[in-house]
């Protein structure tokens, strides 16, 4: 009997493993530090928390301490936010969407052009705006998909609070630029093709 439960809990160990092995994420750790593997845990515990397909464009991620997140070349997701699951997985949708805009180069240069007549002077720099003007047009696009997700996800009133508190941090006048356009940058987005599917914020 004992041995037979054993064995029971050996598959059930294996099954678990292939059931890792078949999401298909590569996850590395910069340093290997506890903020790291705390951060890990974190990517690994939403994950299975939340039905997040449409979001994953890239399986391949790595944890670092102190990284500025950012998607390319491999996408960087740093252990700021390890305490606040909202921020963390926003932070996710909002490199998985560089990804998915790249992906589509032609509609996201056409969605791009309108954006650039409708927005003549966006800010270039931290915190109002990204590091160059190409890149603050492209975050609008990320930043709506972005909100959009993590209502669908984790609803309205999360969503809310994690809007503020983007707009006090970075990207400032672009988040706000968003939340108060959101429904003339969903157009562009839907009339490019752009939307994830089955990601649309209800």
């Amino acid at each position: 009997m004992k041995r037979r439960l054993l064995t029971l809990c050996a598959l059930a160990g294996l099954a678990v493993g292939l059931q890792a092995q078949a999401a298909g994420f590569t996850l590395r750790l910069a340093h290997g530090n506890a903020r790291e593997r705390a951060a890990r845990a974190q990517f690994e515990r939403v994950l299975a928390a939340h039905a997040l397909d449409p979001w994953i464009q890239t399986r391949e991620i790595v944890f670092e301490q102190g990284a500025i997140p950012h998607s390319h070349p491999v996408l960087t997701l740093n252990t700021r936010h390890t305490d606040d699951d909202g921020l963390f997985l926003s932070t996710l949708i909002h490199e998985q969407t560089h990804w998915w805009l790249e992906r589509h180069p032609r509609r996201t240069e056409a969605a791009l052009a309108e954006l650039k007549a409708m927005y003549p002077d966006l800010p270039v720099g931290y915190p109002e705006g990204a590091d160059s003007a190409d890149s603050s047009y492209s975050h609008l696009l990320v930043i709506c998909i972005e909100l959009d997700g993590v209502r669908k996800v984790l609803g309205a009133s999360e969503e809310k609070r994690i809007l503020a508190f983007w707009q006090d941090d970075h990207y400032r006048t672009l988040y706000r630029i968003v939340a108060a356009n959101r429904a003339r940058i969903r157009d562009i987005l839907d009339r490019h093709g752009l939307q994830l599917p089955d990601s649309h914020a209800g």
